[in-house]
């Protein structure tokens, strides 16, 4: 079977994970990856085939006619000398244009992903590609959501015209977070001990989380940096007596460390496509509290791995420790059993079972 993925986030390593767990299958892959002077060229991986023309530029964002354009005339020749048996296409507008395109012209089937950006930028500022969004996903075999939010926020637009081929498959975490080796007792510290791991954006209400343990006898540990709130977070930590600091941490046996000395991680972001740290967090038997109504909210059920919040208010933060507290154990281990079902040779199976339905 010869798979074609198209990608212009192939930038991002968790598609690498992807796949590379799909290697284990009777696939030939290849990667179109068009970029910009942004995202840089991708060394070539023994395992498939990457082409990453340096095409993308300002012009190609603004006009989206123009981007299409210029990735078709760039894929043309790839696509005839490879002649795959399905696409993969990893955005709805970017990539699922050129899906659409072909299975149109030489009726090769494909599969879509709609992705945060395709409704939260596309739709919400060129509203007039709806039309062409309806089109892709005619013609696709399968759509597939990361989260079960976006998927809710795809039916506000689109209603219940696409269900019976829309499918739930999440990212995956970097299989390192399965290696247990140091087994984490499941149990709590007085006082508990909260951490959140990411970068300091307007959205991760990460200043919330300062001024609740300001005034709660919790200790906070706060792993990254970057982000339009760095200046205001960094100011507020200084302030701070109950916040241990330690800037970002890229080894990942470092952070399966911090996550297995800590109670709770605690990220309450008003906005968030599906959020790895949460499953990271889990795999390593940490239960979590989240916003509902975006990132992993719907994958669980309640209390299940951990609590779910409307507001980010002193009271509900402090409800939802004690909830958690009160049967610490049993989440605890609802947390590393779940977390397997993110492993990323188990999300692969589901993908190439995929590819097999499509071509039938």
């Amino acid at each position: 079977m010869k798979v074609s993925h198209i990608c212009v986030n192939f930038g991002t390593p968790l598609f690498r994970e992807l796949f590379h767990a799909l290697g284990k299958f009777e696939i030939e892959q290849s990667v179109f990856y068009p970029r910009n002077k942004k995202n840089l060229k991708v060394k070539q991986i023994p395992e498939y085939k990457v082409d990453s023309p340096l095409v993308l530029n300002l012009l190609s964002k603004i006009s989206f006619r123009r981007k299409r354009r210029i990735m078709q005339e760039q894929y043309d020749p790839i696509f005839r000398s490879t002649k795959p048996d399905i696409i993969h296409a990893h955005t709805l507008f970017s990539d699922g244009s050129l899906a659409y395109h072909y299975n149109k012209t030489f009726g090769t089937p494909y599969i879509v992903a709609v992705r945060a950006s395709d409704i939260d930028v596309f739709i919400k500022y060129k509203p007039w590609l709806k039309d062409h969004a309806r089109q892709i996903l005619d013609r696709a075999n399968h759509i597939i959501f990361i989260s079960p939010s976006l998927k809710k926020k795809f039916q506000m637009k689109f209603g219940q015209r696409y269900e019976s081929k829309s499918l739930l498959i999440s990212n995956g975490i970097n299989n390192s977070f399965f290696t247990n080796e140091k087994a984490r007792h499941a149990t709590y510290h007085t006082p508990v001990r909260l951490v959140y791991v990411g970068r300091f954006l307007k959205r991760k209400n990460v200043p919330a989380l300062i001024r609740f343990v300001e005034s709660y006898p919790a200790g906070l540990t706060i792993a990254g940096e970057g982000g339009n709130d760095e200046m205001k977070v960094l100011k507020m930590i200084r302030k701070s007596s109950n916040v241990n600091y330690l800037g970002r941490i890229e080894d990942t046996s470092k952070l399966r460390d911090l996550y297995r000395e800590s109670d709770i991680f605690i990220m309450l972001s008003k906005r968030e496509t599906l959020g790895l740290v949460y499953l990271e967090a889990l795999s390593q038997g940490i239960p979590v509290i989240y916003s509902t109504g975006t990132g992993i909210d719907g994958l669980f059920k309640e209390k299940e791995v951990g609590i779910g919040l409307e507001s980010e208010s002193n009271n509900e933060i402090e409800i939802a420790i004690q909830k958690i507290l009160s049967d610490y154990q049993s989440i605890s281990k609802n947390c590393i059993q779940k977390a397997m079902e993110f492993n990323w040779n188990n999300i692969s199976a589901k993908y190439y079972q995929l590819y097999i339905q499509s071509l039938l």
